[in-house]
């Protein structure tokens, strides 16, 4: 089995020659038609939103910049600064062989600089793509890259140029000999953005509905488990708050921008600055975001509460992401570029929560396929904790359908049921078997499966209540009676009789004994003796060792289906017939509660009349 690990984001340096060495002798596809300027000289030429592009060629060290951020709220605030010279080749070869500088910019202002009873907070995590312009009012660029993480004052700022060719990619062609051997030269040098001299300013990283640890964690968990699963997270840096309100905050130059993967009860989304807009286009970031336009993103505007001073490095505190404002279309080294309209299609994951009577219901909508399984897990784990304001004893009793689309187009869906108890992390395993069902679908290894909508409906209680298999007990003449183990108890052929399971509390759970009732038809055919086993079945996903690996989908589906429930034990009887066949037959009980496999088996005997000989 090949284990894939989530793609995880991290402040580490950003390695950039090796993966564009690639595009260098490969082939590409052609971007979509953009609105920017034909004319080099020109970012944008649409009336009322002209915007020049700095010639930095006649930047000297010392010039007077301004650039633009927002530091609270959604309005952006104006600073100064000055142009203090560039890293050559600091962001590595373009696909042409064509080396890219990073220029230098020192930011001022009372946040960066620090002021009467405030820190120095440096450039901060969530300011890459802070548009800097020159003196005349032309866009030099981006604030995209940092050197330290004290409070420094000197940004790395990727060159507007650069930004305006996101997503413009070159088709294919033959490299002539002097860009075939400076790919060969490429090979052997390094870009300065793949030292320790600089790294990315993050974005800032908002989950809601969990944690990014917690969600990282588990897409890592179920890359392990299953085979060829690969999550997806947002990237940046990890903070606390941000959550959707649904608000409409705009997206304007040097305002806020959130790319999200998810968003409603669980989000997922990376926070960062806009650098223009041209058109429809939206260009912001100056730096990669995964690095990966395959994934699905919304844009949203976002609301900031405040830059917080911090020696790991000083960020943006978000307050609030607001509705869905576009999509994003290219996630390249330059930068992000989205399109303002509608956004990319969602997948609804719907819980609906039961406490007693009340009733309460959370949606959460994702973009992106590959954080499906991890928010799903995360939303019926935040469900327990919010309904039952306890996220570590409980029990919960949950069922899920997922509706998918096959290769074909055709729409199905899978639907379980299982129950789970927990005196210390309850929040933890509530979620697991839809998550596992989603993970399973998506990574079948038989057509690609596009996963519609999710829906899922739990019962929780505060109790932590599991069982073990205590004993048996027969009605006889209206009263419950204890059947002793191995005990023989006369019965009649033909007839059908009454007994129940007893469910013992294991120890640390409620001290309810509970019963789980079933039934035994004596059939005419046998012979004397009738053997009753009861027994919990040892888990498992359906995949195991010892299981037949499915060979077609149907068989792949059916064994989905045939989950391995917590709440079941199986009731197998066994006899000889009056023909002298022996029969054996085993079916499976829902019980009220999880049950515990402690190993131990109820047996008892059901014995008929001997049957008269005839001679």
């Amino acid at each position: 089995m090949t284990n894939r690990s989530p793609r995880r984001p991290g402040a580490a340096s950003v390695a950039v020659t090796a993966a564009l060495l690639a595009g260098l002798v490969g082939s590409l596809t052609a971007a979509p038609a953009h609105a920017v300027a034909a004319d080099p000289d020109l970012f944008c030429d649409i009336p009322g939103q002209e915007l020049a592009i700095s010639p930095i060629a006649d930047l000297q060290d010392g010039d007077s910049v301004t650039w633009l951020s927002t530091v609270k709220g959604t309005t952006p605030t104006s600073f100064t600064g000055e142009y203090v010279g560039k890293l050559e080749n600091g962001l590595g070869y373009d696909a042409s062989g064509n080396p890219r500088d990073l220029l230098l910019v020192k930011l001022d202002g009372d946040i960066v600089n620090g002021a009467p009873g405030s820190l120095a907070a440096g450039v901060w995590s969530g300011a890459s793509g802070s548009p800097v312009y020159d003196a005349d009012g032309a866009l030099i660029g981006a604030v995209s890259y940092g050197f330290s993480f004290l409070a420094d004052n000197v940004a790395g700022v990727t060159p507007a140029a650069y930004m305006k060719a996101i997503g413009q990619l070159p088709g294919i062609q033959k490299l002539s000999p002097a860009a075939t051997n400076r790919a060969a030269r490429m090979a052997g040098e390094e870009a300065v953005a793949e030292t320790g001299t600089i790294r990315r300013l993050e974005p800032v990283r908002v989950t809601t509905g969990t944690t990014a640890r917690s969600l990282d964690e588990y897409n890592a968990s179920l890359a392990k488990k299953v085979e060829g699963f690969r999550g997806v997270a947002a990237s940046g840096r990890a903070i606390d708050g941000g959550a959707n309100d649904g608000a409409d905050y705009p997206i304007v130059v040097g305002g806020n921008i959130a790319v999200s993967y998810a968003y409603g009860a669980v989000g997922e989304a990376s926070v960062g600055t806009v650098t223009a807009i041209c058109g429809d286009e939206v260009f912001a970031y100056g730096h990669p975001g995964n690095w990966n336009s395959k994934l699905s993103a919304n844009i949203h505007g976002a609301s900031a509460a405040r830059i917080v001073p911090d020696l790991t490095g000083s960020y943006k505190l978000v307050s609030a992401i607001g509705k869905v404002k576009g999509k994003l279309v290219d996630d390249r080294l330059a930068g992000v570029r989205g399109l303002l309209g509608a956004g990319t299609a969602t997948v609804p994951i719907t819980t609906t929560s039961l406490v007693g009577s009340h009733r309460s219901t959370a949606v959460s909508h994702v973009s992106e396929k590959q954080l499906i399984a991890a928010a799903a897990y995360t939303q019926v784990g935040n469900e327990v904790a919010r309904m039952l304001d306890n996220g570590q004893e409980a029990s919960a009793k949950v069922s899920w359908s997922i509706v998918y689309q096959r290769a074909s187009g055709a729409v199905a869906t899978l639907k379980n049921i299982d129950r789970y108890a927990d005196p210390n992390e309850i929040a933890a395993y509530v979620g697991a078997g839809v998550a596992d069902d989603i993970a399973q679908l998506q990574a079948n290894p038989f057509e690609d499966v596009k996963i519609v909508s999710v829906a899922v409906a739990a019962r929780f209680a505060e109790d932590y209540r599991a069982a073990r298999l205590a004993g048996v007990q027969m009605l006889k003449k209206g009263t419950w009676t204890t059947l002793t183990q191995g005990s023989v108890t006369k019965v009649t052929r033909g007839a059908t009789y009454s007994f129940r399971a007893v469910l013992s509390p294991i120890p640390g759970a409620a001290r309810v004994t509970e019963y789980s009732p079933f039934t035994v038809s004596i059939p005419k055919g046998v012979k004397k003796t009738m053997t009753i086993a009861l027994a919990v079945p040892g888990f498992g996903d359906g995949f195991g060792e010892e299981a037949e690996e499915p060979k077609t989908f149907s068989a792949f589906i059916a064994a989905l289906d045939d989950n391995a429930r917590s709440d079941v034990f199986d009731r197998t009887r066994t006899y000889t017939s009056t023909h002298g066949l022996r029969v054996a037959r085993t079916s499976t009980t829902v019980a009220p509660t999880v049950l515990i496999d402690d190993g131990k088996t109820v047996l008892f005997r059901l014995e008929a009349p001997a049957l008269s000989t005839q001679r």
